[in-house]
């Protein structure tokens, strides 16, 4: 009982560290070292507004965090079967299949949904931006296009 309690605990703390892994995609959000700099702000007019997929980690080995957290809990849980030289063999299928769905978790924790904005510059120009979905445009609004100094943008209503 108390194995389980202690896995229990490092489970919920693993998706305690993972959750904070998704990023940022608001369109309201500011990262606080970019307060007070400057950006281009550009005139234009929605174009095409698609749902999308926004994914980090696209391979199981860039989720790391979730592979070894996962790994270790399995083999904890695997070595608890069996006995003898079994519970060796039990423990290390735990802490492969552990691995495998620690880092699903974590790719899964770390994907949301966003839009994708076809914008028109009075220039007649096309630019796209993938942005959250916490303040959705529709398809002829009018819209600010803002791009910082670093390439980041993001497109609110005008």
């Amino acid at each position: 009982m108390k194995k389980v309690l202690l896995l229990s605990i490092a489970l919920c703390g693993l998706v305690v560290i993972i959750s904070g892994c998704a990023r940022n995609i608001s369109s309201s959000s500011y990262d606080a070292r970019k307060i007070g700099a400057t950006n281009d702000t550009y005139e234009c007019v929605v174009v095409k507004v698609r749902k999308v997929a926004v994914e980090e980690g696209d391979y199981l080995e860039d989720n790391k965090t979730g592979a070894l957290a996962g790994g270790l809990i399995g083999g904890l849980a695997g070595a608890q079967i069996g006995g003898g030289n079994a519970r060796y063999a039990t423990g290390a299928a735990g802490a492969v299949l552990g691995a495998v769905g620690g880092a699903m978790a974590e790719k899964a924790l770390k994907s949301q949904d966003g839009l994708e904005y076809i914008v028109r510059l009075n220039s007649g120009k096309l630019k796209t931006v993938v942005q959250g979905m916490d303040a959705p445009l529709s398809v002829g609004q009018l819209a600010l296009l803002i791009v910082d100094h670093k390439g980041r943008s993001r497109v609110i209503a005008r």
